[in-house]
């Protein structure tokens, strides 16, 4: 959209589609579609009024923006059967774009029959009208297939992709130094595949692997680059949509711990999971943490341990394995039950003592003391010794962690104004409660034995003794 068109030229385009004219009707749609500075507001409603005027007339961008419009959502409810039916219009009339988005709909079977052979046709008609994004997805189609929609063939990939390098597309270009790289399609060549590497860098494409060196760098700061944890997040981002396993791996953290990003433990899951799926092993305890704690997924110890093992034996990292060990040592400790919830899983303490004393021998983690601390002093899988779970808390202690700092403390540390402030607030309140009950048993007596009905019985024994008949009427009646 030029946004330098003067009212006049704007006024002249509104009268020509007020009067009927369906590429004036188009062109006014456009306008309101991407808005102009300090003359038309963006409105996509308003848009899709002029589109769908345009289109009924068989204007064939109107009937592509309908397409398009239903397609999105942006001014009219999505719709995908809808925006089918006017990209098939638009595609008779041999409209590129329009080719190409019902090609995707497709192979995706929405609003029409899934129909791989069907889209793959659409692709090829649109990239013989010079549609070159038609071409890159052509060439990515047949480089890696779909099972049992697209067999895979590298060579016929490898020419759709220069058809879209030579029109220019960075992603096509760095696409091709790769296949150069593995022999894909093409004759294996490192000169060739270093050539077309940097033609893509110099089109404006970085790598995964570039984009990833990059986040890295705004997320330690150098000397030439600022920390900025944000921009490393978007980046990472960025790499991981791009298939990067560890860039995936390393956004599942910051969701999950809120570094650069809001926190969001489901982000957290999805993207761990999706690391995984990608050959990042270690992302696996990132999911059993997840699962652990239900974070982002349903609470479930026993999944969780299944996550640990598997990142244990991909994990070179040995800090990282003995944090691992403690992991698992406190599932086993907890057996099926999360924050209150039942479950017929029992713990499994010797497994528990097993792992954490392992997370001990080798790494010495403070958490890992403390769990130690209170199975010696619960007795749970080990001999119950309150000296060795004093000695495993002063452990975690001094490593800063502070439940074993206040178990030590309700062990030995209190004070006598500390035990005063505790146990004798206790004895006042017991004895001031026998007190409040003895007196209201003495009031209660006191009020029974001067009750009308204790008089009455007096007066009956009273006559009774001396032999007289009890006197009619009602005796506390008046005189």
């Amino acid at each position: 959209m030029a946004t330098r068109i003067t009212k006049d030229e704007i006024k002249e385009i509104q009268d020509k589609a007020e009067a009927g004219d369906a590429e004036a009707q188009n062109k006014l749609g456009d306008f309101y579609y991407d808005g102009i500075d300090g003359v038309i507001e963006k409105d996509h409603a308003t848009a899709c009024i002029w589109f769908t005027k345009a289109a009924e007339q068989g204007q064939v961008d109107g009937l592509y923006s309908m397409g398009w419009a239903y397609l999105t959502g942006e001014g009219v409810e999505r719709d995908f059967a809808a925006a089918a039916g006017w990209l098939v219009q638009a595609a008779e009339k041999k409209h590129p774009k329009a080719m190409r988005h019902l090609a995707r709909l497709h192979f995706m079977g929405q609003g029409v029959e899934k129909d791989a052979e069907k889209a793959c046709k659409l692709l090829e008609e649109a990239v013989e009208l010079k549609d070159f994004e038609s071409a890159s997805l052509l060439g990515k189609l047949y480089m890696e297939g779909i099972p049992d929609q697209i067999p895979k063939d590298q060579k016929k990939g490898f020419q759709y992709l220069v058809k879209a390098a030579e029109a220019g597309d960075p992603e096509s270009m760095h696409l091709i130094a790769t296949a150069y790289e593995g022999g894909h399609g093409v004759e294996k060549s490192e000169e060739k595949a270093h050539i077309w590497r940097r033609m893509a860098e110099q089109a404006g494409f970085h790598s995964p692997d570039t984009i990833f060196k990059i986040a890295i760098a705004h997320f330690q700061g150098t000397d030439r680059v600022p920390r900025d944890v944000g921009k490393a997040a978007m980046l990472f981002k960025k790499a991981a949509d791009m298939g990067h396993p560890v860039a995936a791996y390393n956004l599942s953290r910051f969701f999950y711990y809120g570094t650069g990003v809001q926190q969001n433990y489901i982000q957290a899951y999805d993207w761990a999971i999706k690391a995984v799926k990608l050959g990042e092993m270690d992302a696996g305890m990132l999911v059993g943490q997840c699962c652990e704690f239900g974070h982002g997924t349903i609470p479930d110890h026993q999944l969780a341990l299944q996550w640990y093992l598997y990142a244990l034996n991909g994990m070179e990292d040995e800090k990282i394995k003995t944090r691992i060990y403690f992991y698992m040592g406190r599932c086993y400790y907890k057996g099926g039950h999360h924050d209150g919830i039942p479950s017929q899983i029992q713990p499994d303490y010797a497994k528990a003592v097993y792992w954490t004393q392992r997370s001990i021998d080798e790494g010495q983690i403070g958490e890992a003391y403390n769990l130690m601390g209170d199975l010696y002093f619960r007795g749970h899988g080990v001999e119950k010794s309150v000296a060795k779970a004093k000695e495993m808390w002063k452990k975690a202690a001094d490593a800063g962690v502070e439940s074993a700092q206040e178990a030590l403390h309700a062990l030995e540390n209190y004070s006598l104004k500390e035990r005063f402030m505790v146990y004798v607030p206790s004895i006042i309140m017991f004895v001031l409660f026998f007190a409040v009950v003895g007196y209201f048993v003495w009031k209660y007596k006191e009020m029974a034995s001067e009750s009308w009905f204790q008089k009455i019985q007096e007066i009956k024994l009273n006559d009774n003794d001396r032999g007289e008949d009890p006197p009619k009427g009602d005796p506390s009646a008046p005189e």
